[in-house]
């Protein structure tokens, strides 16, 4: 299975050719520029700010994702999940990016450097207090299936996730 973001990975390699993908303009992201060091990046598993159900922790993933803000993004992905994400970005780019925060980073420059929206569209194919599976459409007509399930704090996509058959 492809990670929810198979297709972001995607869209990054597209972004890099053609310089369009589903990126938001450079003025809506984060003005740090600066490289990390070891020692600044945040923790690829901190906890992000709890959302109320699984399409609100979605949003606000996607929205960090697009911001840079590599805590709230990495948190809300489980462990396996991050390292497929890493891995197919590494296949689809050629780029070993190492960790979850440097693929954030990474990320959300392209959507910048892009400048196409960030509108996404989120429908609940299933929802139970658990775990839930939810259909997304992005603003350029790409599509997957995304699995959350419940944690002690918010909602965490899996690596159940999937992106849509073409």
């Amino acid at each position: 299975m492809r990670s929810p973001h198979a297709l972001v990975i995607t869209l990054l390699a597209a972004g890099l050719a053609l310089t369009g993908c589903t990126g938001s303009s450079a003025s809506d992201e984060s003005s740090d520029t600066t490289a990390p060091t070891a020692d600044s990046s945040p923790v690829a598993t901190a906890t992000p700010v709890p959302a109320d159900g699984p399409v609100a922790a979605f949003q606000a993933w996607w929205t960090a994702v697009r911001s840079a803000d590599t805590v709230a993004a990495c948190g809300a992905l489980t462990e396996p999940l991050q390292q497929r994400m890493i891995a197919e970005y590494a296949a689809t780019t050629g780029t070993d990016v190492g960790d979850c925060a440097t693929l954030i980073r990474q990320s959300s420059a392209l959507y910048a450097a892009a400048g196409l929206p960030a509108d996404v569209t989120v429908e609940v194919e299933s929802e139970s207090a658990d775990d839930a599976l939810l259909q997304v459409t992005y603003a350029n007509g790409d599509c997957g299936t995304v699995h959350l399930v419940r944690t002690t704090a918010s909602w965490a996509l899996t690596e159940l996730s999937e992106e849509c058959a073409g």
